[in-house]
Parts: structure tokens; C-alpha cells; sequence
């Protein structure tokens, strides 16, 4: 029998709305909700219906009919960013549209200056790349006297989006807050590689048109980064949105976490210690080579990420590994049968190989990520998997407890119950010997 081919009156049923042809091959369909294309075969429509009832589709279809993340988020959209599609042939819709003499000034050869500003700076060319763009529109317009008249190099770029349009884009931000009433300051501080300072990023979150919008409000760039010098710069972004109330300030970093965990276990001094074993072998071929040349290894640290925990296992497992190589290091150069490198990172390695609890700490912070991992890896993902979080993070919260919580009192608990829990009060709290440390911290402490 001869193989059947893709009817388009198939096309026409309201049943098959996720059915389409495959261009070039006449024997396939194509369905848009598996992302998948599969033959016909010697089936025909029957192989249409066989894919209906196949698992994957169903519980594409099932999953289909839940609200997406876009339904109640959207990216952010203003006006310049509007007139920037139009530019490229692809408008978009707006909720206001200012005239065009607010944004773009008063004569065709500005408008058309900034519309062609926009379009640089929305697809993320260099402002070098607009070097010559005066004489290459020339010779493909030469009967148009608007051209004749237009330059816009990278000096002219750089001025009109930095002095132009840069601030009419913040000024509109602020109105919108200023009208949302409420916003959410998210901020995070590292190291600018290419300046070679702090740069603390702050992005605004505020309701607007039934939608959340989230948008990137400006840098501050930064010597000194003590907890005065953040709070400094970050009142000076955050005073300018006026009467609107700020109700919640986002971090992220292991400065945070460290914050929260005051008492016991500290995050910031694995941190400390898991930088500096990176730093101290990094980029220095001279202890590198007194450090293999001793310990008969060339396995090194791995760089440590401040502000991404699923970054991090494979940093300690690898700081675990080589723990003992670094205790043979120290102790050398304590001996003096190698050189001090005198760094700062040294002496916290130095610091760290006198605590006898050390790897317990290591093994403590390892089981801790992992814990962590899973929901990170889980929500790194373009699917609608927002309307799970809260159940997610339910079951995150409870796991961390139940190392230091009684069992009894976590067995029954509810989300709101467990949010309310004081995890201070004794009463609460687990005996020693049921803590839970993790099995990696166990067998250190079994063995010393």
C-alpha cells in the first residue's frame, strides 16, 4: 500500500487546531503543542487520532489550558522602545504614546537621528558600528533630502542616547511608579571586571496594567562597599520615586543568606574560604608550581560564585577533594620549605587549616547546596512553572527545617503555620545528636 498524505481539509476540523503540515514533506504533520512532527505512515487521519491519544499529548494539551507566565507578567515596554519597532518595521502596541516632538525634537532629520539612536541601542550594536552610516544611507537614498542631512556616528549615538534619551526613558519610569503607588527594589552588588569597581545594579518591579513590570533603573559604581556605603547609593536611586511607598527590598548573594543565619553554621566564612583557595593559585605560576611540585597534583580550585548557590557543588565537592594538598601547602610554607605568598587569601587558609571543624563545615555547606540545587535547577526554565512556586518553596523551607526542627512539630505543619514558626524558641528546636548535618559531616566528626 502506498503511504498517505497530509490533508489540508484535516486543517479545518476545531479538534485538530494544533495540527499542521510539514513544508517538503507531504507524508508527515507537524503538532504544535508536542513540538513534534510524526509520519502518517498507511494511516492517514488515523495516525492524527492515534497521536490525540498518545500520553505526551494529552498532558501537553492539559498543561496548554493553564495560565502562562504571560498572562498576568510582561516584559517591559515604553514609549522609545515603541518608536524603535516602528523603526524596524514592526510596531507595537502602547498604552500612551507621547507626540513625537517630546521624544524625537522638532524637525524629520532629529526624529529620524533618534529613531535610528533607538534602533542601535534596542539591538544592542556598538555605537562604532554607526561610523560612516551617513554615507552608506546616502548612496542607497540618494534622491531622499532628508538623508542628505543626516549624521549620526558613534560620538553622535552616544550623546543622544546617553543625554537624550536616557533620561527621558527614566523620568518616564518614575511617573509610572509614581502612579503604580508601591514598588520592589531588587539590587545586586559584584565586581566590574572592565572598570575594575563595585557596580551595584537596582531594577524596579511595580504593578501596572494588570501586568508585573520589571525594569533595570540604573548602576552605581563603587570603591568602598561596606553595608553604609550600599545603603548610601541605594537610598539615592530609591528617593527618587518620590510619595511611592518601597514595601519589599531584594537581594541575592550568600550576604543575604549569611544574615539569616546569624548564629551556628557561617556561610560567609565558607565563602571566605572557598574564595580564597581560588585566589591563592590563580593566575601565579610560581606557587602553582610549588604547589604541584609538593603535593604531586595538578588538580586546582575552582572559582567560587558569589550570587549563585547552583553554581557552587562542584566548587566545594572540588574544595573537599584537595583540602589535604592544602594542609600540606600551609603546613610547608609554615615550615618554611616554601616561600610565604603574604595575600590576604593565604592567611585565611591559614586561618581555616587551624579549625579542627573544617571539612564538617565543607560537607555541611555541600549538603546545603544540594538542598538548594534541585529548586534552582527546577525554575531555570522559559515554562510557565511560576503558579508552583509557593507549593516549591514549601517543601524547600520544610526540608532545611527538619534539620533542626523537632519532626513532631513539622509533621502536620502548613505553609503559613511554617512561616509564622519561631525556630528560636528551644522548645522547637531538635536535640544535638538529631541534628541533622549532613552524612558527609557525620563521618568527619565519627573519624576525629
Amino acid at each position: 500500500m502506498g503511504k498517505c498524505k497530509f490533508n489540508d481539509k484535516w486543517l479545518e476540523k476545531d479538534e485538530y487546531d494544533w495540527l499542521r503540515s510539514v513544508p517538503g514533506s507531504a507524508y508527515e504533520a507537524r503538532c504544535t503543542v508536542c513540538k513534534k512532527t510524526f509520519k502518517l505512515g498507511t494511516m492517514g487521519i488515523g495516525a492524527v487520532e492515534s497521536h490525540v491519544q498518545s500520553q505526551k499529548h494529552k498532558a501537553y494539551s492539559k498543561a496548554r489550558l493553564q495560565p502562562t507566565i504571560t498572562s498576568f507578567c510582561s516584559t517591559a515596554s515604553n514609549d522609545v522602545i515603541d518608536n524603535a519597532s516602528v523603526a524596524t518595521g514592526n510596531p507595537q502596541p502602547v498604552t500612551s504614546m507621547p507626540s513625537d516632538r517630546a521624544i524625537c525634537g522638532s524637525t524629520p532629520t532629529l526624529r529620524a537621528e533618534v529613531i535610528w539612536v533607538m534602533r542601535t541601542v534596542t539591538s544592542h550594536h556598538s555605537c562604532r558600528s554607526n561610523d560612516g552610516i551617513d554615507d552608506l544611507f546616502k548612496a542607497m537614498f540618494p534622491d531622499s533630502a532628508l538623508v542628505q542631512s543626516f549624521t549620526c556616528g558613534k560620538d553622535k549615538t552616544r550623546y543622544v542616547a546617553k543625554f537624550g534619551l536616557a533620561p527621558y526613558i527614566k523620568k518616564e519610569l518614575v511617573n509610572e511608579v509614581q502612579k503604580c503607588g508601591a514598588f520592589v527594589v531588587m539590587f545586586d552588588e559584584t565586581l566590574n571586571q572592565t572598570t575594575k569597581t563595585k557596580q551595584m545594579d537596582l531594577h524596579v518591579r511595580f504593578w501596572l496594567n494588570d501586568h508585573v513590570q520589571s525594569r533595570f533603573y540604573g548602576s552605581q559604581f563603587m570603591g568602598h562597599a561596606t553595608a553604609k556605603d550600599l545603603l548610601q547609593h541605594f537610598k539615592e536611586h530609591a528617593d527618587t520615586f518620590g510619595g511611592a511607598q518601597l514595601i519589599v527590598v531584594g537581594s541575592c548573594g550568600l550576604h543575604t543568606l549569611h544574615n539569616a543565619f546569624k548564629s551556628g553554621f557561617s556561610v560567609w566564612q565558607m565563602e571566605k574560604v572557598l574564595r580564597a583557595l581560588h585566589t591563592l593559585l590563580h593566575n601565579t605560576p610560581a606557587r602553582r608550581e610549588d604547589f604541584c611540585s609538593l603535593t604531586k597534583s595538578s588538580v586546582f580550585p575552582l572559582p567560587f560564585c558569589g550570587h549563585r548557590w547552583i553554581e557552587n557543588l562542584p566548587v566545594v565537592d572540588r574544595a573537599i577533594t584537595i583540602w589535604p594538598m592544602m594542609v600540606k601547602y600551609v603546613d610547608a610554607v609554615t615550615q618554611k620549605k616554601l616561600p610565604n605568598p603574604r595575600t590576604s587569601s593565604y592567611d585565611t587558609l591559614a586561618e581555616a587549616r587551624n579549625d579542627p571543624l573544617i571539612m564538617a563545615k565543607l560537607h555541611f555547606f555541600m549538603a546545603v547546596s544540594r538542598t538548594f540545587t534541585t529548586f534552582l535547577t527546577k525554575y531555570q526554565t522559559d515554562e510557565p512553572v511560576i503558579p508552583f512556586i509557593g507549593k516549591d518553596l514549601a517543601v524547600l523551607m520544610k526540608s532545611l527545617l527538619k534539620r533542626f526542627i523537632k519532626a513532631e512539630i513539622l509533621n502536620d505543619i502548613t505553609a503559613l503555620q511554617m512561616v509564622k514558626l519561631d525556630t528560636t524558641a528551644k522548645e522547637a528546636r531538635a536535640g544535638l545528636k538529631a541534628v541533622d548535618i549532613g552524612l558527609g559531616a557525620e563521618v568527619v566528626l565519627k573519624v576525629m
